[in-house]
Parts: structure tokens; sequence; C-alpha cells
């Protein structure tokens, strides 16, 4: 009953509409809008992780893998008393809190000293590793707004996009890499736009220590630093003191289905987000806290900062995700928190169980005691691995999203997956984290949903961005009668009778085939456990059924079509039947497309589908 239900909805009124009709017994209609109740916060984001500062001062914070232990030692200074020699066994980068702070006061009066103000702009296109954060904890300090893209957008074929982010985010400050981003970016300055006019100067950083002209290394802009005691106490006191309602980042969505939109967060929205989530990295499990996203995706800063609100050491990788690169990550340097969609699940598991098979040893990740799974849907099977995988963490599903985050939290830690409540093969998102309400629409009625019925996932929640850039979107944002906000996440989703909130898949996936309108993450994991590989299901058109699921597969695995499209009908019904299987060999493709944090981006394989019916 449970699966077929977590498939989609049958009805006879228009597909289009998103209410479910099956009847529920009364003791589950209920209104599906809960109130997570009040959340306790600190004002500022500075006073989050000053305290992470204060209880470990001498213990690292940044361990970057990829650079040399001696990187920057010209401008970091010494911490004679720290306590922790792990990471010169591997000649790594290390800092301790002490070092990060004492080098982030230097670039703050560089920063000054070249003009800088307080709540200027700084737009960073950097790798992950040790000068991302000084200038994130800089930026902090000095009440900086930061905007971190990819440096991949400094390529000619993405000048366009850049120059659009330029306009937008108009900063005060430019951090490249080095000379060749400088060469791009000074092409792109010394334009003017109708959307920007430049009135102020732009400080340009490099990281490398010789600077083209016009450009300012990191090093040197640290030794311009002319700060006194008084001056660099009263900058934090004003850290401290930062305004809830200024800006504190502005990162792009992951633009999979659509160009990327600009979200301004404010700081009273990062203050609430650590707050909120003070659950998920604390001083138990965020001793190593492994952080492979780009710092451009929307949970690589709040996991660094969250970290160091915790007093641990942030774990930098330097090529993204790379499930060879987070096992060292693991068995070198013992980290103890790693975050995972389902893809980098099974890559993961796949690098391990290579690695025992060469060597005939057990690979250790004793170390990890916690795992993140989320990004995408996630759904029984995916925590069952995870389980297998770290025998001795607790695993979660963790929902956020560049618009926002902290409106949940999981409440089944101390449970075993067999105990966790599911909707078919769906995990619950948690339920509803304090500072936070969150409903379930049905934009059919014009209404709150009942509980256990599927509408769209609305939240107001202090951790969201007011609105996106340059006003797009806006019906993405609202007030209700009582003058509450409200943000439509584009999820479909439903609420319980206990108050477990399910997100089953984002509104724009749905397939709507002849008045059944069908969610494919649960057809996804139903023909994964029969095949044990990656499916994606997509929509494809039918001239009398409007529109029904196509599978692609990675592999068939030994199995045949028909055997699969039976499977799933037997699972779900002939109403879900698939329209076709094939594997990606089939459709020219080597390997499933994903973006920078390895989710799938399912408009590549839908154009893959359609080429594939036009050949």
């Amino acid at each position: 009953y449970l699966a077929r239900d977590a498939m989609g909805i049958r009805k006879s009124i228009p597909a289009t509409k998103m209410m479910s009709q099956y009847t529920l017994p009364p003791s589950l209609r209920k209104n599906a809008e809960i109130d997570g109740g009040r959340l306790a916060n600190e004002s500022s984001v500075f006073e989050h992780i000053e305290q992470g500062y204060r209880r470990n001062p001498h213990s690292l914070a940044v361990i970057s893998t990829h650079q040399p232990a001696g990187h920057l030692a010209s401008v970091v200074p010494r911490d004679d008393k720290v306590d922790d020699q792990h990471v010169t066994r591997y000649s790594c980068l290390g800092w301790t809190y002490s070092q990060l702070h004492r080098t982030s006061l230097q670039l703050l009066g560089g920063m000054l000293a070249n003009g800088t103000q307080p709540n200027s702009t700084i737009l960073m296109l950097i790798p992950n590793g040790g000068e991302y954060a000084l200038l994130l904890w800089t930026s902090v300090l000095l009440r900086l707004t930061y905007a971190c893209v990819d440096p991949s957008l400094l390529e000619p074929s993405k000048n366009q996009e850049l120059q659009a982010i330029l306009d937008l985010v108009n900063p005060s400050l430019v951090v490249v890499r080095d000379s060749a981003g400088a060469l791009a970016l000074d092409a792109l300055l010394a334009k003017t736009t109708p959307n920007n006019q430049r009135q102020h100067p732009v400080l340009q950083i490099t990281l490398e220590e010789t600077a083209r002209p016009g450009w300012i290394s990191l090093c040197t802009l640290a030794a311009c630093s002319g700060l006194s005691p008084e001056q660099a106490d009263g900058h934090l006191a004003a850290a401290r003191a930062d305004s809830p309602a200024r800006t504190h980042s502005i990162l792009f969505t992951s633009g999979t289905s659509s160009n990327p939109k600009g979200c301004p967060l404010r700081v009273s929205g990062m203050s609430h987000a650590l707050q909120s989530q003070s659950w998920l990295v604390n001083a138990e499990n965020g001793a190593r806290a492994l952080q492979q996203g780009h710092n451009s995706r929307g949970i690589a800063p709040a996991q660094t900062l969250q970290t160091w609100r915790a007093g641990g050491a942030v774990v930098m990788t330097g090529g993204g995700f790379d499930a060879s690169d987070l096992v060292d990550a693991v068995v070198d340097y013992r980290a103890t928190f790693i975050v995972l969609t389902p893809a980098m699940v099974r890559a993961v598991g796949q690098e391990i169980e290579s690695r025992e098979r060469q060597t005939q040893e057990r690979v250790d990740v004793d170390s990890v005691t916690s795992v993140q799974v989320g990004g995408d849907a996630v759904t029984k099977d995916v925590l069952d691995r995870c389980g297998r995988l770290f025998v001795r963490a607790k695993v979660c599903v963790n929902h956020g999203m560049t618009e926002g985050m902290g409106a949940f939290y999981w409440p089944f830690s101390e449970m075993t997956v067999p105990d966790i409540p599911f909707y078919g093969e769906m995990a619950p998102i948690g339920a509803v984290a304090p500072g936070t309400v969150v409903r379930i629409w049905d934009s059919e009625g014009e209404s709150v949903a009942g509980r256990g019925e599927l509408g769209e996932l609305h939240m107001s929640c202090g951790g969201t961005i007011p609105g996106y850039l340059g006003g797009v979107a806006e019906d993405s944002f609202y007030h209700d009668s009582k003058g509450i906000r409200w943000f439509n996440t584009g999820d479909v989703a439903m609420i319980d009778g206990d108050g477990v909130v399910f997100i089953l898949g984002r509104k724009k996936d749905m397939i709507r085939k002849s008045g059944t309108v069908i969610m494919p993450a649960a057809l996804e994991s139903c023909i994964e456990k029969l095949t044990s590989k990656e499916v994606c299901v997509v929509s494809i058109a039918h001239p009398e059924l409007g529109h029904e699921p196509f599978a692609v597969l990675a592999s068939l695995n030994g199995k045949t079509e028909a055997q699969i499209k039976q499977h799933v009908i037997r699972s779900f019904g002939q109403k879900y039947a698939l329209g076709g299987v094939s594997t990606l060999e089939q459709l020219g493709l080597r390997e499933f497309p994903v973006n920078a944090t390895h989710k799938l981006i399912k408009t590549d394989v839908q154009s893959a589908v359609a080429k594939y019916f036009t050949r």
C-alpha cells in the first residue's frame, strides 16, 4: 500500500493538480502545517565561530590535504602551543584556530589599508584550501558579503555568465588563483554594462605571490596591515554586533534545470542555520569534518562555519568529490564527519571494495562517526549501504538548499534503519526544526493539504533567503493573509500523522501519465533493488497517455528489459508501467552526468533520451 502510494497520485482530476485522493483515517486528517516553535539564537555569525576558537585556540581549524605544510609560512604565524601533531606526519597544511584568527586580522588590516570598507562585497573564484578558509574568517570579521563562484567561469566560453554575476554582485574586492584568472577578469571588470556602472574601485587579489599590474598578492596584502591591538578589538566588537539584516553571503543555485539564481543570505539567516543545525556537527563528531564540495556550493561555507562553531577541523581535499580522495581522508586523516549524496554512496562503496580486493585487507574507516546523506532522493537502500560501509557511524538524512538551510532535524539518530519510518522506499527528511514553519500546499484547492496527502513543500524559515537577486522568480516567495513570508521549494512532499516530513522529488520531475502523477524516485529505487545498478527515470511523450516513465540504467546487469518492466508492474501496478528501458551506452553516454556536488543532472539525461528517439 505504502509503496504504491509513494509512486504518485491516482486521481481523475487534471494531472496538473497536486493533492492525493486516497482516503485517510480520521486520526490522520490533521492539517499538514507544523510550527517548530521558537529558536533561541546568537545575533552574529562571529559569535558562533568564536565559540570554537575560544574552546580550542591551539587545536587545528583547517587541514588542507593538497597543500604543503609550509604553505604561506611567511604570512601565517607559528603556534608553539599547538596540541595536535597529527598533520605534520603527512606534510600537509594544518592551521590552528589561533593561526587562522591572527592571520585573518592581518588580512583585515591589509584590506583596510588598501581602501576596503566594512560591509563591502568580496567575490572569490578560488579553489578550496587554506586561502579560502582565511578569506572566509576575514569576511566574517570585517562584515564583508562574500560571494563564491566556480573558477571555471573564468573560461572564455563562460564569460557571459560571469559578466552577469559581476553585474549582480558588484564587488569591491575580487580574488582569483593566478595570473591567468587575473587576465580573464581584467577584461570583464573593464566593461561597463547598463546594469553596472562600477562607481567604486575594485581591490584585485591573487593567490599567487607574483601579481599582474593592478593586482596584489594575498601575502603582500597581509603585509600591508598596520592594525593596532585597539583597532583589532574594535573590529571584533563590531563583528559580534553585526547587523542581522546585512547580507552575509551570495551563492548561486546549481543551474541543473534553469539559469543559476543568486541567493543573498542575511546574517540572521546563517546564524539561524548554525544554531538550528548544531545537532548535526558538534564537539562529539566534528573533530575532523571532511569538506569536498567547492566553496561555491551552498553546503560548503555552512559546513565550514558549523565545524568551526563546534571547535573542529575542516578537512579539505583539492579536487571536488572524488571517492579515492574521500577514502584517503578517512584513512590518513581520520575524518569523523562526511557528507554524501546517494550517488556518492555507490562510488565510495565501490572504492572501498576495490581497495580491499587489491590488498586483501579491510579498509579502516572506523573514525567516521557521522554520515550526512542528502542532495537527492534518499531511499532505504541508500541508508542500508551507508550503515554497512561505516559501521561505527550514525547516518542521518539532512535537507539543505542554496536558498537556505536549518528547516529540519533528524529525530532518528538512535534508531536502526528497520525502525525508521519510510514512505514506501523513501526515507524521511526528518521533523520540523525550531524557528521554522512548514506546510504542504494543495495547489488545486489553494489551501493547506491534510496529513498523509502529497503537495508542494512550502516553508517559512529564518534560515531562508528573502528572495533571489535581481527579483527573478518572484513567484517562489509570497506572503499569506497573516503577513508570513513563505518560500515554495518546488518539492513534492508529505507530512504523516506523527509530523514526519517526506520529500518525494521535484515537482518539475513529476511524470503525468493519463491522470496518474508518478514520482520517479520510487521507481528508481525499485529498479535499482532489482538490478543493483544506478537508475534515472525521466519522462517521455506518449500520443494518448500524455507522458510515461522511461528508465535509463548504468547497466542491465544481466536482467532483460522485459524483466525490469514486469518488476515495476508487479511492484506498483499497470498504471506505472515503463514506456521503455535503455542503458547509458545505448544513449551514447559513458556515465551519468552530475554537477559539482555529484548530483544527477536529469535534464541532460532527458536530452539524451530525446536524441535517442529521434535517431
